[in-house]
């Protein structure tokens, strides 16, 4: 799936992304900010914002917090509901900001999207000599096939019409490669926090309906496989305590900082 495919598709899931998606524990974000050095002072960038899932917990931690995200549909959510946040237009790889504008910029579930080089290049000219980068990602149990129940899900998955070629994009560890030893960062250090999530039916459905190889499909096939799910929740072994889904979610955390 192309890049322009995978705009489309998040164009179109803007209220699904914003309802389903989870957000980021308060531990992992207290060791980011203790290793990157920052404070309640510090000037932070969401790059690929999206609809402000992790902007929301940056802005409630720090003086000014700047949303870098090209889709208007997603940008709008963040205009809408953070006002504010500096909510800009554009890519990791094109940022409308000066030089130095920011302590440290923060990426949730979309490094592995970027032309790394291109985008670990414009990062540095942004952040100020002493900044740093984050990196976070929520790994659901059906990527990892904990339990037959999420391994029956992924073989709806694997079934389907979806594009399964993104789900494992994060997961082929390519994007790392960005990271050399010659460019603008020092070595990626990392680590991991458990972040249990609770939801609804309705919001587990909106975050796999937000996913990127869920939205690109045609209609009819999405509402096929959203229809599987929510027959899938019936199973005597579906992660459910009453009505809520319980999802045994993992954060893991990458940072690194500019080299001198």
């Amino acid at each position: 799936m192309n890049a322009e495919v995978t705009a489309d598709a998040f164009r179109s899931v803007a209220s699904d992304y914003e309802r389903g998606r989870p957000g980021y524990p308060d531990a992992a974000l207290d060791r980011l900010a203790r290793e990157l050095g920052l404070d309640p002072s510090s000037v932070v960038l969401d790059l690929a914002a999206g609809t402000g899932k992790l902007t929301r917990d940056l802005a409630s931690r720090f003086h000014r917090v700047i949303a870098v995200e090209p889709l208007d549909e997603m940008r709008a959510v963040i205009e809408r509901s953070l006002p504010s946040v500096d909510a800009v237009k554009g890519t990791a790889e094109e940022m409308p900001l000066g030089p130095g504008s920011a302590d440290a910029v923060f990426v949730a579930q979309a490094f592995h999207w970027f032309d790394g080089p291109r985008a670990l290049a414009e990062i540095a000219r942004v952040l100020r000599p002493t900044g740093g980068l984050a990196l976070l990602w929520n790994s659901t149990p059906w990527e990892n096939r904990e339990g037959p129940w999420f391994s029956a899900l992924d073989d709806i998955l694997e079934r389907s019409r979806a594009d399964l070629s993104t789900l494992r994009r994060h997961g082929s560890g390519e994007w790392v490669r960005a990271f050399d030893r010659d460019g603008p960062f020092l070595p990626l250090h990392n680590a991991t926090f458990e972040n249990q999530q609770r939801a609804s039916r309705a919001k587990f459905i909106a975050a796999l309906a937000s996913r990127s190889y869920v939205a690109a499909m045609a209609a009819a096939d999405r509402a096929d496989l959203l229809a599987d799910v929510e027959r899938l929740l019936e199973r005597p072994d579906a992660p459910l305590d009453g009505e809520t889904v319980v999802l045994p979610i993992r954060t893991d955390v990458l940072w690194a900082r500019r080299r001198a």
